[in-house]
């Protein structure tokens, strides 16, 4: 009997729980959709140039951006094309304003955004607009133009969707079309701290050099060098020792008149003496260089470089958005991850 009251007793605690979740999502979509959000879907936008898929990749791409300016209630993009689907609608063919006002009031949304994308040698054209699906009238356009590899297209396409919801893009994506084709050249790769705590364990102040903290990773690297140098001294010193040691041994052992017994014993133990305070010099250069070797790695890694801008920004981004279903006419909070 105990058991089946324990699960009793846990299956009302987690629906308490999910109950609790669920209040506290519905009071923060009630929240969102208070501050006039408007229901907005996003068209495949049109290839001119380059392919399908590139197209496709870049639309997601816009999609994810315009969600994160937190302006609007995003239409689910599979759950439209599903929808397009059942209505006999192709995507592709939807190019003019006419069409986009059709597939809105089929959706139940209030805004429509359509795009193309163009290709004329090694320039590319980003045109993007938001129509008002009620009056079919342009409420906002956007376009650019950029000369550079593909990846390029990526930061261009994210700015245009902050600037198509009238909003300054982040400095992240600013600071990124600035660098324009240096940030995307082949074989670059964005600094680490990874990288610098590699630098530094093969060799002490190479992570702070890389890290652009020149003053500390030399200062490290000549503390390193000193602290090696005097233990190679003091190992040198202490063979010396070894050897004198051995001689003046031998000539002690060797010696049958007491005075030179006597004389030859004081030079044993001077020599015994200076050979072991050798191997203590020896042993502490040692120790002391290993110490600095691994505080100066775990340093390299704390001073290193920051993560890539638009990698912080995605973390501090929150997972959840604003989506809205036309199948049910619901607005729901969805949970989503860029892979």
């Amino acid at each position: 009997m105990k058991r089946p009251l324990t699960v009793f007793i846990f299956s009302v605690v987690l629906m308490g729980v999910v109950q609790a979740q669920y209040t506290s999502l519905n009071e923060e979509t009630k929240s969102m959709i208070g501050e006039g959000k408007k229901t907005t879907a996003v068209l495949d936008f049109e290839a001119r140039g380059i392919n399908e898929r590139e197209a496709k990749t870049l639309t997601d791409r816009f999609s994810s951006a315009l969600g994160k300016t937190n302006k609007v209630i995003l239409v689910q993009r599979t759950m439209m094309k599903e929808i397009l689907e059942e209505q006999g609608f192709q995507q592709s063919g939807c190019t003019s304003d006419e069409c986009a006002v059709e597939v809105g009031a089929l959706l139940g949304c209030q805004y429509m955004i359509s795009g193309a994308i163009g290709k004329i040698g090694n320039s590319y054209t980003i045109d993007v607009k938001n129509v008002s699906v009620e009056s079919g009238a342009t409420e906002n356009s956007q376009s650019s133009t950029y000369a550079g590899p593909k990846d390029g297209l990526i930061v261009e396409i994210e700015i245009l969707a902050w600037l198509l919801m009238n909003l300054e893009p982040p400095k992240d994506l600013l600071d990124k079309q600035k660098r324009g084709a240096a940030a995307y050249a082949p074989g670059e790769k964005p600094k680490t701290k990874v990288g610098a705590l590699m630098r530094s364990l093969v060799i002490p102040g190479f992570g702070q050099i890389y890290s652009g903290k020149k003053g500390s990773g030399f200062a490290i690297l000549l503390l390193e060098a000193g602290m090696v140098g005097m233990a190679a001294k003091s190992n040198n010193d202490y063979l010396a020792f070894q050897t004198e040691w051995n001689t003046q041994l031998s000539n002690y052992n060797a010696a049958t008149v007491p005075s030179e017994i006597a004389d030859y014993k004081i030079l044993v133990d001077q020599a015994r003496s200076d050979m072991m305070a050798s191997n203590d010099q020896l042993n502490l250069f040692i120790y002391a260089s290993a110490g600095l070797w691994a505080v100066n790695t775990i340093h390299a890694f704390f001073v290193g470089p920051k993560p890539d801008d638009d990698d912080e920004e995605a973390s501090k981004s929150s997972p959840f958005q604003l989506a809205y279903s036309p199948l049910t006419n619901q607005v729901k909070l969805q949970w989503e991850i860029d892979l």
